[in-house]
């Protein structure tokens, strides 16, 4: 038994040698090498024998990869040989391969002559056909083959592509309904027929094809799908509104005739039906997100879902997260929603809501991140910064914000990590590496470290040389030092200039013209940022009182600062002693 199975593996082994030299590469109805033949010369028994030796050699290279050596081979073989069709079809797949075409069409011109039932052949020529853009003869290739083998339906589908390929859409019909009169009416056939239908303008007939393919699938929901488009692009509304409905009563829960109802009243400009339908259609938990996102695109533009039609916006995104309770996106556009419109407590809601079931999306954090900071929540911006941090490392805006909560927090060391860390992350963008110096200027600056804050400061003045905020807060920070005055006194009236009415930078240039001894314009820009600020700050108050010292007002000057002192914010460490001698400490 051994043995036997022994002999079996040796002859299986045999015949795989066989298969690769014998060169089986080219399958047909007809042996090419036992058929009969009109050959220009009859070949001795020796020729015989040496031209399959050498056929077999030419296989052997072939594979090997020696398309060169196989060349020179195949050709010996047709020196001994001429009407050798294997060889021929071989040296020709060799040429198209080497984009040698012309003599590869020579060459299987005259194989298929010798071998006219070999598909292979025809398709190679085919092929080097489409090549050379003989799409002419490619019609004629793929007409021989469906007369040779008219079982095979590939082959119709490829003369019909041939005819469309040449324009010559009436041809291409024709074969189409063979196709149909073989495998009966189907949807790609029926399809295609339509758009050629469409091409030579015979809309009715286009039409028909979809009507033809519905009657042999009346209760295919997708094809009465097509058919209802079908009416409304050729203008045929009642039939389509018809065909919507059909659709509804075989298929109650498809999740898209709702939406397909909502478009049709919207071409009909019935836009309260539209809407209704529309809404139907979110309501469908069928109806996958990207889905019900993709028709919000169509719908609406950015600026009408947000603004002209928010309240039909907010209700859908509404609906969306009742369908889809759990789903980050949905979540997403509702919680957006509720940012633009300056909801921002509701909108922190739902983003949490997001973060808690999907962490990984960066967009939402970032929104965590500026509504916590609106809303001034010190702790909160802490800790979201940093959790934002851990998991997008190289994300520069999360260390800004930490470094703002930070700041608030009176945090300094911590502040300044941040934000000397988030700086070296910025990737062309001038204005967010603008706001970490300004940040760094503010740091340093609390820090003590004058020279760093100077020099931050003067890092973001020459990205962003308007930014009003980096102007006041570096002018302010020279005058309280008493440096730079003059340059200080520059950049306050700039920001003014920047950002008028504004009472922190009113009382700022106001105070840099106080420390130049210039009491009498000090005294207006100290009084116009009290008349602006609501409440007034005990800073602003204390500022104004010593002024009208200077002024000789002191009576006047002592009734700023008891008020200051009334107030009870933050003011200089020489108010009480001020209050106390009636005297001005600087």
């Amino acid at each position: 038994m051994k043995l036997a199975k022994m002999k079996r593996k040796n002859i299986l082994a045999l015949v795989l040698v066989l298969v690769l030299f014998l060169g089986v590469s080219v399958p047909g109805n007809l042996n090419a090498q036992n058929r009969s033949r009109n050959a220009t010369k009859e070949l001795t028994e020796d020729d015989v024998k040496k031209r399959k030796s050498l056929f077999m050699s030419a296989n052997k290279e072939r594979i090997l990869g020696n398309w060169e050596k196989a060349e020179s081979i195949y050709r010996e073989v047709l020196e001994l040989d001429p009407e050798h069709d294997a060889s021929m079809y071989e040296l020709a797949r060799i040429y198209f391969s080497n984009n040698r075409q012309e003599e590869a069409i020579l060459l299987m011109e005259k194989a298929t002559g010798l071998d006219p039932g070999n598909i292979w052949y025809h398709v190679l020529l085919a092929e080097l056909y489409k090549s050379t853009r003989q799409f002419d003869k490619v019609v004629e290739v793929f007409t021989q083959l469906t007369e040779y083998f008219p079982e095979r339906i590939d082959l119709y589908y490829d003369l019909a592509l041939s005819y469309i390929i040449l324009g010559d859409y009436k041809n291409a019909v024709d074969v189409y309904d063979q196709i149909e009169s073989i495998l009966g009416v189907n949807e790609d056939v029926s399809l295609q027929k339509q758009k050629l239908y469409t091409n030579l303008d015979k809309p009715k007939k286009a039409l028909q094809e979809i009507e033809k393919l519905v009657a042999a699938h009346p209760s295919n929901s997708r094809y009465l799908q097509i058919l209802a488009e079908s009416y409304m692009t050729y203008g045929q509304e009642e039939k389509a509104l018809e065909t919507y409905r059909k659709i509804a009563e075989i298929d109650p829960d498809n999740p898209y005739i709702r939406i397909s109802l909502s478009d049709y009243y919207r071409r009909i400009r019935d836009e309260d039906k539209a809407f209704e339908e529309l809404k139907l259609g979110f309501a469908n938990p069928r109806l996958d997100i990207e889905s019900k996102m993709q028709i919000l695109l169509t719908y609406y533009s950015v600026d009408q879902f947000y603004n002209d039609k928010k309240d039909q916006a907010f209700e859908l995104a509404e609906i969306l997260v009742d369908a889809h309770p759990d789903n980050a996106r949905a979540l997403s556009i509702y919680g957006d929603l509720l940012y633009r419109n300056e909801k921002f407590d509701e909108a922190y809601l739902v983003f949490k809501n997001v973060i808690e079931i999907d962490k990984s999306s960066y967009p939402v954090w970032e929104q965590m991140m500026f509504i916590e900071n609106q809303l001034s929540r010190r702790e909160a911006l802490n800790e979201t910064s940093t959790a934002a941090i851990e998991l997008f490392p190289m994300q520069p805006l999360p260390y800004l914000f930490n470094g703002f909560a930070n700041t608030q927090l009176k945090n300094w060391d911590q502040a300044l990590k941040s934000l000397e860390t988030g700086s070296m992350l910025v990737i062309d963008n001038d204005l967010l590496l603008a706001q970490f110096y300004s940040s760094l200027g503010d740091t340093y600056n609390q820090l003590g470290d004058h020279q760093k804050s100077d020099e931050s400061y003067e890092k973001a003045i020459s990205i962003n040389p308007d930014d009003a905020f980096v102007l006041n807060n570096y002018s302010y920070y020279l005058s309280l030092r008493n440096v730079e005055l003059e340059k200080a006194k520059v950049m306050a009236e700039r920001a003014n200039m920047l950002d008028p009415d504004n009472p922190s930078f009113q009382d700022t240039f106001g105070w840099v013209l106080y420390k130049l001894g210039e009491y009498t314009e000090a005294e207006k820009w100290i009084k116009k940022a009290l008349d602006n600020d609501e409440p007034e700050s005990a800073v602003l108050l204390e500022h104004y009182g010593d002024v009208l010292f200077k002024l000789g007002k002191t009576s006047k000057a002592l009734n700023f600062w008891t008020k200051a002192k009334e107030n009870g914010g933050e003011a200089s460490e020489f108010l009480d002693k001020k209050i106390e001698d009636k005297k001005l400490y600087e």
